[in-house]
């Protein structure tokens, strides 16, 4: 990456470190959820319900921090957001009603909301073209980190100091971070971004939402984190009531499909980028790792439903998580070629896609396991809805500049 400066390397590691946080806080609820079930005498159901409620928060701010991102700039936006989700974090064991417990958790979600938008900035605007899938891949492999982390150092302080310490804990994280970004966050606008006297272009809403390939990719990426989110905030109780496992070998169990994850995020990148330096066309490049990451996963997960043994469980589970990694940066660097002016704005229509997901996969998992008894109909439905992704996305997804792809479509 020498064509990019050392100034903004900081900053992409400062990203990358900004999703550790925001997967720090959304693992801790999952790791703390039998306790706190236990606690409160809440059922699946009940717990599904505040799963849900951070990613409420999060879609229904996705778009707005989107604008927010490409109006003021993440030199201010992104440590505003770490600040307000770390807060809520903070109070999260302080609220022990189902409804002020819900009501935390949708505001941590909303200050989350600008993350991505801010670091989809960042990139677009500073990475060259042939480095931007690996940098995308970078920073997004910092969620893989987050869970990693999260997951036994989580159990381990839950073990030690009980489940209100883990929000505590991780809540601090994020206000350490906020001094380094002043310390070695960008000092500059980034290409006059944060510059109040550039003209504004109005937005292109409608090719953004409508155009067949950016409203593929959305609904492709709803697919896509299904899956995902659903192992995110159920994977421990999955663990504990399906295998036996105890509290500190779910813990490390869990974090072992984030660590195949983050290896295969950074590996999807440089290979992306590889590829297009060889001059492959930049939609092969992006989406064979798309099709072929999201098809893998699907079939994978259908494994579950015939595995017993604790140990091959959690290989399959890693196996269906490193797959989809293949194609997480692929979505990430099709909305930097498809939208370059409006990258923050897209990237945020598709995550807010992928964020419904985690909402329909938190409450749904919930009910069918409240109504079902049983994790196969919820394995089923979730390897349905991966491999819906790949069926979407071939004959939709290209990466084009939109307007470009646009007027090839009238001529």
């Amino acid at each position: 990456m020498s064509s990019v400066s050392q100034g903004m390397m900081a900053t992409f590691i400062l990203c990358f470190f900004a999703n550790v946080l925001c997967f720090l806080d959304r693992v801790n609820i999952s790791i703390a959820a039998p306790f706190i079930m236990a606690a409160y005498g809440w059922n699946e159901s009940q717990m599904g319900l505040v799963f849900s409620a951070f990613f409420a928060g999060y879609v229904l701010f996705m778009i707005p921090g989107g604008v927010i991102a490409d109006r003021f700039g993440a030199r201010r936006v992104l440590p505003m957001g770490v600040g307000f989700f770390s807060l809520f974090t903070l109070l999260t064991p302080y609220f022990s009603g189902l409804w002020t417990m819900v009501g935390c958790r949708y505001l941590v979600g909303t200050g989350q909301g600008v993350n991505f938008p801010c670091v989809s900035n960042l990139i677009v605007r500073r990475a060259p073209l042939h480095h931007r899938a690996k940098i995308q891949a970078f920073t997004l492999s910092g969620l893989t980190l987050g869970t990693v982390l999260g997951f036994p150092i989580g159990s381990w302080i839950i073990s030690v100091w009980g489940w209100e310490a883990i929000f505590l804990v991780f809540a601090l994280f994020g206000f350490v971070w906020i001094g380094f970004w002043v310390w070695k966050g960008p000092r500059e606008a980034i290409a006059n971004l944060d510059s109040p006297d550039e003209p504004r272009e109005p937005i292109p809403w409608r090719l953004l939402l409508l155009h067949p390939s950016s409203l593929g990719l959305t609904l492709s990426y709803f697919c896509h984190n299904y899956a995902g989110y659903l192992f995110l905030v159920w994977l421990p109780v999955y663990l504990i009531q399906v295998h036996g496992f105890s509290i500190t070998g779910t813990g490390i169990s869990a974090a072992l499909p984030a660590v195949a994850s983050g290896i295969c995020m950074n590996l999807s990148g440089w290979i992306s980028d590889a590829l297009v330096r060889r001059g492959v066309s930049r939609g092969f490049s992006r989406t064979v790792l798309l099709y072929l990451g999201m098809g893998l996963s699907g079939v994978t997960l259908l494994g579950l439903i015939w595995i017993n043994n604790p140990y091959l469980a959690v290989g399959c589970v890693t196996c269906s998580s490193a797959f989809k990694a293949l194609a997480t940066p692929a979505y990430w660097t099709l909305t930097l070629d498809m939208a370059p002016k409006q990258a923050g704005i897209l990237s945020s229509i598709m995550n807010t896609s992928g964020n419904i997901a985690g909402v329909v996969a938190s409450m749904l998992t919930g009910w069918m396991l409240s109504e079902f008894g049983g994790w196969n109909p919820v394995l089923l439905v979730a390897s349905g809805i991966t491999l819906a992704g790949v069926a979407i996305a071939v004959p939709t997804v290209r990466s084009q500049e939109l307007s470009e792809a646009d007027s090839e479509a009238r001529s």
